[in-house]
């Protein structure tokens, strides 16, 4: 599957997690992939449009939530990044988001992405 129109933005304190998941990303959707640290995520969404990020779970649910509505506001897809146990982040109002364990399987990457994007048209 190739999606050139595909949108991604990967916020990640870790950077070479963020280019082995951009490397997957680019072999199996031939998309646009950017990788900022977590402090420029407010900035890169405000100055980008995107249509799904990845993003690397904070150890605080608050935090996560917070993180989770910035994404979700700017009208992109989102799915966390996870070190924890704890793989679900749920937002007020019951909404759950993907969560991808690292370190990253290609397999449960794409499998999440091809998820969370499924209602953008190719």
């Amino acid at each position: 599957m190739h999606n050139p129109s595909l949108r991604v933005l990967v916020a990640e304190n870790q950077y070479l997690i963020a280019m082995e998941v951009e490397q997957i990303l680019v072999d199996a959707l031939n998309c646009t992939v950017a990788i900022v640290p977590l402090i420029r995520l407010k900035d890169q969404l405000r100055e980008g449009s995107f249509d799904l990020v990845l993003l690397d779970k904070a150890p605080t649910q608050a935090l996560n939530i917070d993180r989770a509505r910035l994404v979700t506001q700017s009208g992109a897809a989102l799915i966390f990044l996870s070190s924890y146990d704890d793989a679900l982040v749920e937002a007020s109002g019951g909404q759950a988001f993907r969560s991808v364990a690292k370190p990253i399987l290609a397999e449960d990457l794409m499998r999440a992405v091809l998820e969370a994007t499924a209602h953008i048209s190719t």
